[in-house]
C-alpha cells in the first residue's frame, strides 16, 4: 500500500489541507468526510485506493487544518460544491470520482447534480439523497425523531457544550463505544479531539447545519412536504451506495426509491454496521470502493485506458 502524504491547496479565498495517496496515478478520487470528522476517517482507505488511483481526502472548509471562514453564509452549499470542483482543478482535473460520507455525501450529491459532466462515478457511504431526505424530514416520524439533533446543532453556542470536559459530549455522541470496543484506538480518539479543539473549528463545523435549509418538521409543519421539485435532483453517473443498516441517525427509507434519482445504481447493505462505516467495516468499505472504481475503469474504451 502507498503512503499518505499531506499538503494544502489554495482554493479561491481559502486554503484546504488534504491527505493524499498514489500521487503518481492519473485518475483522481476525491474523498469527502462528514460531521464531525476530518480527512482521518479515510486513513484506512487512502493507502488502498492509492495503489491504482490518486486518492485525495481534504479537510473540508471549517474543519481541522483547513481555513475557517467566518459567518454562516460561507458554509452554504454553493460554496461547498465550488470547493470540490476547485480542488479537482487544483490537480488539473476536469472530471473525477467522488467518494463521500455523511455531510460529505450531501455535498457529493449536490456536486453530481450540478456538474454531471465532472463526476465520473459517485460513491455514497451512509449519506442521504437531498430530495428523499427532505421529504422524510417532513413526513416520516422516525426520521423526524432521529433528526432532532439537527435543530439542536443549529442553535447558537452549542459548540461550547460539545467542547466541555475534554469533548465528553461529542465523544459520547460519536466514538466512545468504538474506542471501548477496540474499533478505534486512543490515538484515533486524540486525533479527533485535537481537530475539534482547534480555534474556531467546532463553530465552523456547526455552520454547515446552520446554513442548511433542512430541519426536522415540527407539529405545525409536519406533513407539508419539502416543496422541492424531484426533477431537479437526478444524477446520471454510475452510483454506489454503501449503507450500514444499524445507522442511529438515518432510517432505511432513505434508500427507498433511490433508483428513480440514480438509475445506474448499486446498493451494498451492511447488517449490524452503524453510521460510522469506515471505522466499523474498513476492509469491506475499501474492497467495495476499489471494486466499483475498477469496474468503471473497465467500461472505458480501450484507447482511453
Amino acid at each position: 500500500m502507498t503512503k499518505i502524504i499531506h499538503n494544502s491547496a489554495k482554493i479561491g479565498d481559502i486554503v484546504l489541507h488534504y491527505a493524499q495517496s498514489g500521487m503518481e496515478n492519473d485518475e483522481l478520487v476525491l474523498m469527502l468526510h462528514g460531521f464531525p470528522e476530518l480527512w482521518y476517517c479515510w486513513k484506512d482507505q487512502l493507502p488502498v485506493l492509492g495503489d491504482k488511483y490518486h486518492a485525495v481526502a481534504p479537510d473540508m472548509r471549517g474543519y481541522n487544518l483547513s481555513d475557517k471562514p467566518e459567518g454562516v453564509e460561507a458554509y452554504k452549499i454553493r460554496h461547498l460544491v465550488a470547493d470540490v470542483v476547485s480542488l479537482a482543478a487544483h490537480f488539473g482535473k476536469n472530471s473525477f470520482y467522488l467518494v463521500a460520507h455523511d455531510w460529505g455525501a450531501a455535498i457529493a450529491w449536490a456536486v453530481a447534480i450540478a456538474h454531471p459532466d465532472k463526476v465520473k462515478g459517485l460513491i455514497i457511504l451512509n449519506g442521504v439523497h437531498p430530495y428523499i431526505f427532505a421529504n422524510l424530514l417532513s413526513n416520516n416520524d422516525e426520521q423526524i425523531e432521529k433528526s432532532q439533533y439537527i435543530a439542536q446543532f443549529q442553535q447558537s453556542g452549542i459548540e461550547h457544550d460539545m467542547l466541555a470536559h475534554d469533548c465528553e459530549w461529542l465523544m459520547e455522541w460519536t466514538f466512545k463505544d468504538h474506542v471501548a470496543a477496540g474499533l478505534m484506538s486512543k490515538e484515533d480518539e486524540e486525533a479527533y479531539k485535537t481537530a475539534w479543539k482547534r480555534p474556531g473549528a467546532l463553530n465552523a463545523m456547526l455552520n454547515y447545519y446552520r446554513a442548511s435549509p433542512l430541519k426536522p418538521a415540527t407539529k405545525e409543519t409536519r406533513g407539508k412536504g419539502s416543496g422541492l421539485n424531484p426533477d431537479n435532483f437526478h444524477v446520471t453517473m454510475p452510483t454506489l451506495v454503501i449503507w450500514g443498516e444499524a445507522d442511529h441517525a438515518l432510517v432505511k427509507e432513505n434508500l427507498d426509491g433511490l433508483e428513480e434519482f440514480a438509475p445506474d445504481l448499486k446498493i451494498v447493505r451492511l447488517p449490524g454496521v452503524t453510521h460510522w462505516v469506515t471505522h466499523e467495516a474498513p476492509e469491506i468499505v475499501s474492497f467495495e470502493i476499489m471494486s466499483f472504481l475498477d469496474r468503471l475503469e473497465l467500461r472505458k474504451p480501450a484507447e482511453k485506458r
